[in-house]
């Protein structure tokens, strides 16, 4: 009886350890986190507000997701965006190189700032899959400052 206990028990707890290393074991997480360091690129076009062409590849802003064409802000995401249009940036990759749609996810920074995190705090965007970012919170701070200072989209809901 005290043997099929301790078995039991030992089951228990290999598979209570399994689900906490399954990510580094199948290779999703890592113990030692790669840090990425920041390529500087040409801003060619801006698309969308949250996504453009640097280089001639298209980047994808990561942590965030602006209105599509035709949405309320939109333009003014757009427009924001356009600031970098012409100009030399930094590009900072994070755990995941390539979108769905094989477009570079990137943090994006301009004269020291990031894009990302200001199109937030204007209420341009909303943030968007940000677990296990390296700017998590920053991201989630900025949203927060947005909904409750009424900017962009958060204004209809004062």
């Amino acid at each position: 009886m005290i043997k099929r206990v301790l078995i039991f028990l030992s089951i228990i707890i290999l598979l209570g350890l399994l689900s906490v290393f399954y990510p580094y074991i199948t290779g999703e997480k890592s113990f030692n986190p790669v840090e990425y360091e920041k390529e500087s690129c040409f801003v060619n076009r801006v698309i969308d507000g949250d996504t453009l062409v640097c280089d001639n590849e298209t980047i994808r802003l990561l942590g965030i997701n602006a209105p599509e064409k035709g949405e309320e802000y939109s333009n003014e995401s757009t427009n924001f965006l356009k600031q970098v249009k012409g100009k030399e940036i930094y590009v900072l990759r994070d755990w995941d190189d390539l979108g769905k749609y094989y477009r570079k996810l990137r943090y994006v920074f301009y004269n020291g700032r990031l894009i990302n995190v200001e199109i937030l705090e204007k209420g341009l965007g909303v943030a968007f899959m940000t677990e296990n970012l390296i700017y998590e919170d920053k991201f989630i701070a900025a949203e927060k400052f947005a909904k409750e200072n009424c900017a962009g989209i958060w204004s209809r809901e004062c």
